[in-house]
């Protein structure tokens, strides 16, 4: 019997899922295995599909009728059985674009749930009006107040009653004056009750505060303030005003009191502070102005006028040319006599108009009036002040009927931070609450490094804090855990949704490993992704930890360094889709390295690496430079790109590389070059724009949310094939045009699951569940429709091909075919032409969109941005996409990669670091040049790691 036989393990008897070919593999339990091998071999259906939705399955299966209908359900798998297999916790490297905007980095790790009890039980409270402390104070204390000013002083002891119009006054003072009250104070005038003149005129709101008590501040009056001190709180609500005259010739001043917790200058009440008071999901933490988003929908000057050679006259002010025709217009005649007041021409391009013009028109002029006649006949001019163009947009906004209307106004709009709470997301009330002098903003504000540091100080100080205890225990864990998956940079209000995936896997991860489970099998998608080499480390260490506190650990991998240290390599192919589903390997690293099967091996031992079939080019058609970057981290950063070449932008994670390529350089570029309506991130110009004609953001956003949306549709491909089917004889005869060959529309299609190919029951108690549709069996398109063959095959046996299939089946139809060489080309053989996008992997959907442009005729002058191209690639996979990154280089194209793969760092042109550390210790451009020189540069991260990997 074998070692793998004779130790607990994972048997699974007769996988199918996907391309799996029945496979039969014993996994040993409490160790690390990494599966491998190429793209589309099989691994994340063995993994995922199989391991783990079977251990979900059989957790379900646990689990009452009626909690079933509230969680997700997974098919089962296509598996004879699994036998060994422990609880299963997935940690996938699923795309976050969809997350809820409310969630970060603090709320989806605890951490603001541990901070939240922190800041309720020992905050020191402020008052967000003047920012004096507040406190609860006592009959005493109150009356200790008063007894601080000087004795003989003129007392009158006021009680806040209402604040309320006239018609309701009448009905209420006369109430005051039957409880025996003489005098009341109105808007901070004193009034005698019995003044048939006292109700003032108008509609205005009027503050009523009753005259409780006027006294003499004397040693023997103590009793009396006492009685009428709290006969005050009772009528106002436990507030109480004191108004205080030093001597007769001296004005009157005040000062409030409460015996309510309220502020110790101001008298303001507020309500007790619970956990609730630092969330930005309640009402009672929330700031009112953005409703604890941090942000809100403002017009941009940039969007507004996106063409600044054009006149006012000529439609510089672009969403003033939208709405009825009596309303365009209406500001067309304003603008004309406000051109003629102000004056300015508005002939003259928009750039060249003063600044002071160009601000007046966008937001107004203040309390300066003019004299504008917008109606027709003999009426008079109107003075009134000008609000200016955005005032304008944000009423119409805020008042039109028309949902149309207002959706097309959004498209001058960007998302800023919000004016009242500078993106904190609370109240007023909840950021003056403090712990040694840091609020709970500040805290959630702080990177992970730091906020670690500042909740040590506090363990340190255990008196104080005796009472948060498990909180900052809790904390302190949690923040250890973040610093050990390599997170450390991040700052804790970064919303969850924008980071990356290998990021977000690390922040789940980092989750897990607060749980503290044990005998569970973890299974992880590419934990590594997003890493630095000099990172790696402390991932590796913390999956060794996972597996030495006893759990199995499975990891979906292509990262050498976790491959050398794992206790089994599992791989899988030879080749992807239906080439692959093979279990080609499985034992140590030492012996893959040694198999004769494995394409793995050879890349371990360093017999294969990835080459360049390309010639060397060196810069000399000028330089695209950021000069001035100083979004997030980045320190006024002047950084120069190469025309001509391909760039991969490295550097630790968190050093700034996405900042700068996507935030600054990839959506200026999308504005300038596209018309993209978007702003970028903060620096002063990039020069060498002028020389490209577009640019393409090549990222691993998914090409479709909805099941309809495929590779086919994406790359234009299913245009071409619906255009083929109509030309067959039959479809002819028949009168199809190409749209019946679609699912999304009616005509073609099967009516009795509209194209979905499947049918949702609703199973009442039980979670609904998806059936094969009876009607179409799954083909989604009607009977008539898949009477159409092409060579033998209906649109829905078409759509169901891999990409490999359909290149023999269309070898003689070159439009087709040049389609899907480009997909085969990225490594995407394997792919169905119909797969649901939302089946793709990042890199997938990645590899897909440079197919596009792959297929596009190239013109030449592009700038393609791609961001971490290597994610889920194999190195044979890499080799590829390197060869058809070169090819768009040697078609005239610039090419800008970030990377952190080695063995692309070093094929590269130029590169471009920045760091030396992450979040506040990166954001510096610590070397430019070639990748032989970065091989002998001091102080280069990457550098050493180059030399470490022995590149150059």
């Amino acid at each position: 019997m074998s070692e793998t036989e004779s130790q607990p393990c994972i048997h699974i008897k007769g996988a199918r899922q996907h391309n799996l070919r029945d496979l039969d593999l014993r996994i040993p339990r409490g160790k690390l295995v990494v599966m491998t091998g190429v793209s589309g071999s099989g691994k994340s259906s063995l993994a995922f599909d199989t391991i783990y939705a079977e251990g979900y399955r059989k957790y379900m299966e646990s689990l009452s009728a009626r909690a079933r209908q509230y969680l997700d359900q997974l098919p089962r798998p296509d598996v004879d059985f699994i036998h060994g297999l422990p609880p299963v916790v997935a940690i996938e490297q699923r795309t976050i674009t969809g997350a809820n905007p409310r969630s970060t980095v603090a709320t989806v790790t605890e951490i603001a749930d541990y901070a939240r009890l922190l800041w309720t039980v020992c905050g020191e409270q402020f008052d967000p009006v003047d920012g004096a402390p507040i406190e609860r104070r006592s009959l005493d204390d109150c009356i200790a107040r008063i007894y601080e000013e000087p004795e003989g002083s003129r007392l009158m002891l006021l009680a806040p009653v209402m604040t309320a119009k006239p018609a309701v006054l009448r009905e209420e003072l006369p109430r005051l004056r039957q409880k025996g009250f003489l005098r009341v104070r109105l808007d901070g005038e004193i009034r005698e009750l019995a003044d048939d003149k006292i109700i003032p005129s108008g509609s205005r709101e009027v503050t009523v505060e009753v005259v409780v008590d006027r006294i003499v501040l004397g040693s023997d009056q103590r009793g009396r303030i006492a009685d009428s001190l709290e006969l005050a709180f009772r009528e106002g609500g436990d507030r109480a005003i004191v108004m205080v005259q030093h001597d007769r010739e001296a004005p009157w001043g005040e000062f409030r009191l409460s015996q309510a917790l309220a502020g110790t200058r101001s008298g303001v009440v507020y309500e007790p502070l619970s956990t609730r008071s630092f969330s930005w999901n309640s009402p009672e933490g929330a700031c009112p102005t953005c409703g604890g988003l941090g942000q809100t929908m403002q017009f941009s000057d940039e969007l507004i006028v996106p063409d600044p050679s054009k006149s006012v006259r000529g439609g510089a002010v672009k969403p003033w040319r939208l709405g009825s025709k009596a309303m365009i217009i209406k500001r067309n005649a304003i603008l004309k006599q406000l051109s003629e007041q102000l004056p300015f021409d508005r002939n003259v391009p928009w750039s060249e108009l003063p600044e002071e013009t160009r601000q007046i028109i966008l937001h107004g002029a203040g309390e300066r009036l003019f004299s504008f006649k917008l109606k027709a006949g003999n009426a008079k001019p109107e003075a009134t002040p000008f609000a200016g163009v955005i005032a304008d947009l944000e009423e119409s906004r805020r008042t039109s009927s028309s949902d149309g209307f207002r959706a097309r106004l959004m498209a001058f709009q960007v998302t800023s931070l919000c004016p009242d709470c500078q993106g904190s997301r609370l109240n007023a009330r909840a950021r003056n609450v403090r712990v040694e002098g840091v609020s709970f903003t500040d805290f959630i504000g702080l990177g992970i490094e730091r906020a670690r540091e500042f909740v040590s100080k506090l363990g340190g100080r255990k008196g104080r804090y005796e009472p948060a205890a498990d909180a900052i225990r809790g904390l302190r864990e949690r923040l250890g855990f973040l610093t050990e998956v390599g997170l450390e940079y991040l700052t804790l209000d970064r919303i969850y949704a924008t980071l990356s995936g290998g990021e977000a896997q690390r922040v789940r991860l980092a989750t897990q490993l607060g749980m503290g489970l044990v005998g569970v099998a973890y299974v992880l998608d590419e934990p590594s992704i997003g890493l630095h080499p000099v990172d790696n480390q402390r991932l590796i260490d913390t999956l060794v930890g996972l597996r030495d506190r006893g759990n199995s650990v499975l990891v979906v991998e292509h990262d050498a360094d976790t491959m050398r240290v794992a206790d089994q390599l599992i791989e899988l192919g030879p080749g992807a889709g239906d080439q692959g589903g093979e279990l080609i390997f499985q034992g140590t690293p030492e012996e893959c390295m040694a198999s004769p099967r494995s394409r793995t091996g050879p890349f371990l031992s360093g017999q294969s690496e990835i080459m360049r079939d390309a010639r060397v080019l060196e810069p000399r058609h000028g330089m695209l430079t950021v000069i001035g970057a100083r979004e997030n981290n980045l320190r006024d950063l002047n950084v120069g790109f190469p025309m001509g070449l391909l760039t991969v932008v490295c550097g630790v994670s968190g050093s700034g590389k996405s900042t700068l390529v996507n935030d600054i350089l990839a959506r200026a570029a999308a504005f300038k070059l596209n018309g993209a309506k978007t702003i970028p991130g903060l620096h002063k110009e990039i020069d060498g724009l002028r020389n490209f004609k577009t640019v393409v953001r090549v990222d691993q956003e998914p090409i479709g949310r909805s099941p309809r949306s495929n590779p086919a549709t994406y790359v234009k491909l299913f245009d071409q094939l619906r255009d083929l089917f109509a030309k067959c004889p039959l479809a002819k005869v028949r009168g199809y045009k190409p749209s019946r060959f679609s699912f999304n529309v009616r005509g073609g299609r099967c009516e009795k699951c509209q194209g979905d190919g499947q049918i949702k029951l609703d199973m009442q108690f039980l979670g609904d569940v998806f059936v094969e549709c009876p009607s179409c069996r799954g083909q989604r398109y009607n009977r008539e429709t898949l009477e159409i063959r092409f060579k033998g095959y209906n649109i829905a046996e078409v759509l169901d091909m891999t990409v490999e299939e359909a290149m023999k089946h269309f070898r003689n139809q070159p439009k087709i075919f040049e389609k899907l060489a480009t997909l085969a080309a990225v490594g995407l053989g394997y792919v169905k032409l119909g797969q649901p996008a939302n089946t793709l992997s990042g890199g997938e959907a990645q590899r897909i969109k440079l197919s596009l442009e792959l297929s596009r005729r190239q013109q030449g002058e592009t700038l393609y941005l791609l961001d971490e191209p290597t994610t889920g690639l194999h190195w044979e996979d890499i080799q590829k996409l390197m060869d058809l990154l070169f090819q768009l280089r040697d078609a005239g194209n610039t090419v800008v990669i970030i990377e952190h793969q080695l063995d692309v760092i070093a094929l590269a042109d130029w590169l471009v670091e920045l760091g030396p550390g992450g979040g506040k210790s990166g954001g510096n451009l610590v070397f430019e040049g070639t990748p032989a020189d970065m091989t002998r540069a001091e102080g280069s991260p990457t550098g050493s790691a180059l030399r470490a990997a022995g590149h150059g």
